[in-house]
């Protein structure tokens, strides 16, 4: 793995709730970190969210606007990660899993313009240094300016609802990313794929039919459940274990395999054994 970026549709499709739900499900192999970069040009959430204010609002992708121009990008961003760390996991080791908080005003887009483009090149290079990525662009940030994020990742991922009015709004986001990733920037149709959230009556095989994209996880409607990672709701000790976080777990690998890998990235055999064997634990 490398870089996933997570994008949705008008009406709140639950895309950072499904990167937060990755990020703490995703077998992140020794020796490895992942960073979860909140790209949304309309604003971050987790800080305020998730992590219930429990963090400072000192740091995050703000502050890069102004290291862009006034020092090493590379060196910067590294100093605007937080650490995560679930309290209910003893063995989980801190610093392996890292926020890169977003934007505290939609207003600070307008800075953004030449950072997105330094950025998508910092997380492309993040795969030797033993990081992955998880970019999540919200709604609309698949498109404009920051676009590249999604235009230059590993594999793009719509985060859709099976209802009609998600459906209606997703075909002309598909349309739009499917022809902008044909373009000179973005690097194959292939790169594309849903994560399904159970909620309408739409299925998975017709969500792929009518969007033209494999549907390569279902994630349950549960709004409770979802609620601990949204807005820091009260987490139990069989959190862990809910049907959200167990379907988020089976998610990891079919998106993993939607990847069109560069040769060095190709996952060994024992790489693939170990993932499959740490989603099975995460059942």
């Amino acid at each position: 793995m490398s870089v996933v970026a997570l994008a949705g549709v008008m009406g709140a499709p639950g895309v950072t709730t499904t990167a937060l739900a990755l990020l703490r499900t995703w077998p992140v192999e020794a020796g490895r970190r992942m960073v979860l970069a909140e790209c949304d040009p309309d604003g971050g959430a987790i800080l305020a969210g998730a992590l219930q204010g429990r963090f400072p609002a000192d740091r995050g992708l703000r502050n890069l606007a102004l290291a862009s121009r006034a020092q090493d990008f590379s060196a910067a961003l590294w100093t605007q990660l937080i650490g995560l760390r679930d309290e209910h996991d003893v063995a989980q080791e801190a610093g392996r899993r890292l926020l890169l908080p977003g934007l505290t005003d939609p207003a600070q887009a307008v800075s953004m313009a030449a950072v997105w483009g330094q950025l998508s090149g910092e997380f492309a290079g993040m795969h030797d240094r033993g990081v992955d990525v998880l970019v999540d662009l919200g709604r609309g940030g698949a498109f404009g300016p920051s676009a590249v994020l999604a235009l230059q990742a590993d594999v793009v991922v719509m985060v859709v609802r099976g209802t009609m009015r998600s459906l209606d709004a997703a075909k002309v986001r598909v349309a739009g990313l499917r022809r902008a990733m044909e373009g000179p920037q973005g690097r194959g149709v292939r790169r594309l794929a849903v994560v399904l959230v159970a909620q309408g009556p739409y299925g998975a095989r017709e969500v792929s039919l009518a969007l033209e994209v494999p549907v390569v996880a279902t994630l349950p409607f549960q709004p409770g459940e979802a609620e601990v990672l949204s807005d820091g709701a009260p987490e139990g000790r069989q959190f862990r274990r809910s049907e959200l976080m167990r379907a988020a777990a089976s998610a990891c690998l079919p998106i993993r395999q939607q990847m069109v890998f560069r040769p060095d990235r190709v996952p060994s055999g024992v790489d693939r054994l170990r993932m499959k064997g740490a989603v099975g634990r995460a059942r």
